[in-house]
């Protein structure tokens, strides 16, 4: 997957309000068009997408469990204790795919991503150090100046 990055005021802040980019060279170009002062700070992280990959099939089967015995008491202790490790996956799986289905066709995919702040320091200073992106392997990645 190809690295996206994004930049902010400080790596301290809980909502990063600059957009997605390809690059830190166009995470600079962003914030000098929002009039950033080269003396201001800049933060830049990377972007990793929030997925939804992971159901937890002992929680569903405790709930399960939990409303039987709240509806017919006793009678329902023990019931589904004996399901094995893998049909517990299984559930896991099922109720994944059908949940990832149901996000998709509400339109309510998760839109938002964890920010890995990677570097802050002066506008000016992100201009000095980030100058140019190169491709190598397929990815875009910002390269230090060296002189």
């Amino acid at each position: 997957m190809k690295k996206r990055y994004t930049w902010s005021r400080n790596k301290t802040d809980d909502i990063w309000y600059g957009g997605i980019c390809d690059s830190v060279k166009e995470c600079i170009e962003e914030a000098k068009a929002e009039n950033y002062e080269y003396t201001d700070t800049f933060a830049v992280g990377y972007v990793e997408p929030y997925e939804v990959n992971y159901v937890n099939s002992d929680s569903i089967i405790e709930y399960i469990q939990q409303d039987a015995y709240d509806e017919v008491g006793e009678v329902a202790e023990g019931w589904l204790d004996s399901v094995t490790k893998e049909q517990r996956e299984d559930l896991e799986n099922r109720v994944l795919k059908v949940v990832l289905e149901w996000l998709k066709d509400c339109k309510e995919e998760p839109t938002f991503y964890k920010v890995l702040p990677f570097d802050e320091l002066t506008l000016q200073e992100a201009l000095q150090k980030y100058d140019h992106t190169t491709e190598r392997g397929g990815e875009r990645y910002a390269e230090r100046k060296t002189n």
